[in-house]
């Protein structure tokens, strides 16, 4: 039925949030910034999620003078410890380095790329920063496995936006009925393939009930079930 499927990266394929659990607590180790107990991890890591998210929103739709990467890290490392700016741009250098070299699959991952690839072309579209994508990818061996791989911050496009699945199709050199789309994001993925008119499969990882504002083609719960799908 299909001849490619293009799979988001970031909770789908790899687990992000664990990759950012792993890397802060190295970053904060080398730094020899150790919280007491778990009540004071905890109260850190919830302030320090919550002011990442606000500013990496700010530096993707270009609301504040966020212009790097290194600018959202240095920021939240501002907001969420009480340092000078020198603390802030080494935890930030170290952090990212962790990031960038961190590769933590989702459960089934592997199993389901290295069973379709002899099958499919294999893609990638991720509202991401390329470089991180680029080396988590090769961290896990699984870089050379996907024919397309498009990076928001790389093309100036981000999903749901209907030209970041065009490149895709693009490279594959595919129309967009021959092609799937697996994704966890209702916002970003759902709405991105529906506007390039390619049938998703919504990975539902965290067993959201669906209102019939969505109806994607298929849904799974692990990844595993994509086999049955294709």
């Amino acid at each position: 039925m299909y001849s490619a499927i293009i799979f988001d990266l970031d909770n789908t394929l790899l687990d992000y949030s664990m990759s950012e659990l792993h890397s802060m607590k190295k970053t904060l180790q080398d730094h020899n910034l150790v919280f007491e107990d778990n009540v004071e991890w905890d109260a850190f890591w919830k302030i320090y999620l919550e002011h990442n998210s606000r500013h990496w929103m700010d530096f993707v739709n270009k609301r504040g003078s966020h212009k790097s990467i290194e600018d959202v890290l240095i920021s939240s490392f501002r907001d969420s410890l009480n340092m000078n700016r020198a603390h802030h741009e080494s935890l930030s250098n170290t952090y990212w380095n962790y990031f960038c070299n961190t590769c933590i699959f989702e459960a089934g991952a592997e199993d389901v790329l290295h069973t379709v690839k002899s099958q499919y072309k294999l893609g990638i579209i991720s509202n991401g920063i390329g470089e991180a994508q680029r080396k988590r990818l090769e961290m896990g061996s699984i870089k050379d496995v996907f024919e397309s791989i498009i990076v928001s911050d790389e093309v100036g496009v981000r999903k749901p936006r209907k030209e970041i699945f065009e490149m895709a199709l693009n490279e594959l050199k595919l129309s967009p009925s021959e092609v799937l789309f697996v994704g966890d994001s209702l916002s970003d993925d759902y709405h991105g393939a529906r506007n390039a008119g390619i049938d998703f499969c919504f990975y539902n990882r965290g067993g959201l009930a669906l209102s019939n504002e969505y109806q994607p083609k298929y849904t799974v719960r692990q990844l595993q079930e994509i086999l049955k799908v294709v």
